[in-house]
């Protein structure tokens, strides 16, 4: 403790000098025995706290000049040295301001002014009495005011933001109040929503999956059902071919070196206009108008001439024998062909080989009379022509001409396309015979001229065909015999030769074709007993023998063709009883054996073919009672069983084919009461049930219900 003249007292630190208090600042003592400046109540100096610290009391007095010797010093007050630096120490109690704010000064009338920081004021030691009104007010943030509490220190935040007692967070930049604990659980809240929108999304891939394998399953079910959809209906149990063969991607092509003068532009030739007025027209008269009119070619400029000698030397004889020429002006497909080829520049686009056979193609079709010939005879590449398909190399590997109102003989130039794969010129009105050049060509797959006019034989050449599968003549002219050289064909699959006009037996050759599963010969006129080899085509699916003069029992061999999905024998000429080795066929689902000779009982493994959805059995000679088996077809939709020589009752299990639309009984020995159960099918899908009338006399026949048969006949 240290006193002054005037009895004031003064504290530094611990020690008491006053009743003033200086608050927490540094000032530069005065040595020993030196004099100070005066105390002068209105000139205070605020140092930088970073100097040693402590409180002045001032308790009394005058404002007169004292030193350091008027001051009594108290032994436990320690005052560090002026010089020494260190971090601040913060006082026990008292107002505590914040560190981080602008160092200022008060001046003479009590305001506080700023100054560079750390600078010391201008007269050292100079001590001010304690004004209130100086004491530096609280700082103040986004315009609220803030307070430690009591001694404490402030918690120092990095981020700028400042923490009251009550643990509100005050952001220097923005200006408001934030809860660090509100931000904390936003961000838990947050990275919780994160987390679960990941396990949705995860959720969302897998549904999708099983949707989609889901889907694939449906898809495979409705595919197997639709494979194999009911019977009833199916369209057609035939097989059906496109006609177009898909070997885009066969390397085939032609290496003729065919040498003639492209890029030269001859005289052009007038489109086909039926007019024979040749007087005005800029290109020479279209060849098929001057045969029309002239009955020959008469006018061909020079240079088409020219042209035509040499297509002639260099094409035709090529392919035609060396010593092969024509006159220019005859009226010939090969010869209009040639004055077409010559002409304009037609040689340009395309093959030599294949623009020249289908002009062959076109003048002896008549073309000009198509009803589709959308780029024929143009200057486009041929491969796309109408009806033509090329592979990726322009071989031409396709040519359909089905329902194009072609007239002619086919022409056999056509075998010059070797590359050909499929033909197909149905419902047409093609005559002649078939070109036995077809069978020599050694890609062809498929040959389909059925619909047309065709006369003569099926040529002994269809067994060189090493790759045909398809060979369809049916509805046509073609008499004469099944040649056994077909039974060389090993790679055919559907033989149709049905609705002509051909005689003899069946070849027992065909055996050989154990690929095939279509045989068609009905409404021909062949003859003798069916061979025993049939039963060899383990492949087959479809005999159709219907309308022959056929002889014999029907063949048990059948049996064997365990595929046979439709068999169609009406009307064949064989008889004898039905074999049972019918049951085994258990794929069949239209069985035709209608007006034929057979005799005993209906066999009852006939209800082991559950698939059947066809059976016709009627004007025959069968007796006895119908099997009650029959109830297991529940797929039936037509049994036609009139003209027999049935007895007994209608067997109530009958009432199980719920699909049958068609049941016809007139003209057998059928009596009594018809069940009800049979009854109940009109109330389905039954709109024919023909039965006989009732006869009292023979006590045979129906009394015919309106809610039961349709009608009755009166048959004998």
């Amino acid at each position: 403790m240290a006193s002054n003249n005037n009895n004031d007292e003064y504290t530094v630190g611990a020690d008491t000098y006053g009743g003033d208090t200086f608050g927490g600042d540094t000032f530069a003592e005065a040595g020993p025995n030196e004099t100070g400046p005066s105390p002068n109540a209105d000139e205070f100096t605020q140092y930088d706290n970073r100097t040693t610290t402590g409180d002045y009391t001032r308790t009394g007095g005058s404002t007169d000049d004292f030193t350091t010797s008027q001051f009594t010093e108290d032994p436990s007050a320690e005052v560090p040295d002026a010089t020494e630096t260190g971090p601040t120490v913060p006082p026990p109690e008292g107002p505590y301001y914040d560190d981080t704010g602008r160092p200022y000064y008060i001046n003479a009338d009590g305001e506080p002014y700023y100054d560079d920081h750390y600078q010391p004021p201008e007269s050292a030691m100079s001590l001010v009495p304690y004004d209130p009104a100086s004491e530096p007010q609280p700082r103040q943030y986004a315009g609220r005011e803030y307070k430690d509490a009591g001694n404490e220190l402030m918690v120092y935040d990095p981020d700028m933001a400042y923490a009251d007692e009550d643990d509100d967070d005050y952001d220097y930049d923005e200006g408001e109040p934030i809860n660090m604990r509100e931000t904390y659980e936003d961000e838990i809240v947050e990275d919780e929503s994160k987390r679960r929108a990941r396990r949705r999304r995860a959720w969302c891939c897998c549904l999708i999956c099983l949707c989609c394998l889901l889907l694939l399953l449906l898809i495979a079910v409705l595919y197997i059902i639709l494979k194999d959809k009911e019977p009833d209906q199916m369209e057609t149990l035939a097989p059906t071919f496109s006609p177009w063969i898909d070997d885009t991607d066969d390397d085939f092509y032609y290496d003729d070196d065919i040498v003639l003068a492209r890029g030269q532009i001859n005289s052009c030739m007038a489109d086909f206009d039926g007019n024979c007025d040749f007087e005005d027209q800029s290109c020479f008269p279209n060849v098929v108008d001057q045969c029309n009119c002239n009955g020959q070619i008469e006018i061909i400029p020079q240079d088409v001439k020219d042209m035509r000698a040499t297509i002639q030397e260099r094409v035709a004889q090529k392919f035609f024998g060396p010593n092969f020429t024509l006159p220019e002006n005859l009226c010939h497909p090969i010869n209009m062909a040639m004055i077409w080829f010559a002409s304009g520049n037609n040689r340009d686009a395309g093959q030599a080989r294949q623009r020249f056979t289908l002009a062959i193609n076109y003048y002896g079709l008549n073309g000009t009379i198509w009803d589709y010939d959308d780029a024929w005879m143009s200057d486009l590449n041929e491969c796309l022509w109408l009806g033509v398909q090329c592979n990726n190399r322009d071989a031409i590997n396709s040519m359909q001409m089905d329902t194009n109102n072609l007239f002619g003989q086919f022409p056999s130039e056509i075998g010059l396309m070797i590359g050909l794969a499929s033909i197909s010129a149905s419902r047409v009105h093609l005559t002649g015979t078939i070109p036995t050049e077809l069978f020599g060509m050694p890609r062809l797959r498929e040959l389909r001229l059925y619909g047309n006019r065709i006369t003569g034989t099926i040529p002994t050449e269809v067994g060189n065909s090493p790759v045909l599968r398809g060979f369809r003549v049916e509805t046509n002219f073609i008499s004469g015999r099944i040649p056994s050289e077909i039974g060389r064909t090993r790679t055919l699959t559907d033989l149709n030769i049905g609705f002509n006009r051909m005689k003899g037996t069946v070849p027992s050759q065909l055996g050989e074709l154990q690929q095939l599963v279509n045989l068609r010969f009905a409404s021909n006129e062949l003859s003798g007993i069916l061979p025993t080899d049939l039963g060899r085509l383990n492949s087959l699916e479809v005999l159709a023998l219907s309308e022959n003069l056929f002889n014999g029992n029907f063949p048990t061999h059948i049996g064997l063709l365990w595929k046979m999905r439709d068999l169609r024998a009406a009307s064949v000429g064989v008889g004898g009883f039905m074999p049972s080795e019918l049951g085994l066929l258990t794929d069949m689902q239209r069985l035709e054996l209608g007006y034929n000779g057979f005799s005993g009982r209906l066999i009852s493994e006939i209800g082991q073919l559950t698939n059947m959805f066809y059976f016709s059995i009627n004007d025959n000679r069968l007796e006895g009672e119908i099997p009650f088996q029959i109830g297991n077809l529940q797929n039936m939709t037509r049994m036609q069983f009139q003209r027999n020589q049935f007895a007994g009752n209608v067997p109530y299990t009958i009432g199980n084919l719920e699909k049958l639309e068609q049941f016809t009984l007139e003209g057998n020995k059928l009596g009594g009461t018809i069940p009800a159960e049979v009854c109940d099918l009109t109330k389905n899908y039954l709109r024919q049930f023909i039965v006989d009338c009732y006869d009292a006399r023979l006590n045979e026949g129906y009394d015919c219900e309106p809610d039961c048969c349709t009608l009755c006949r009166d048959v004998k």
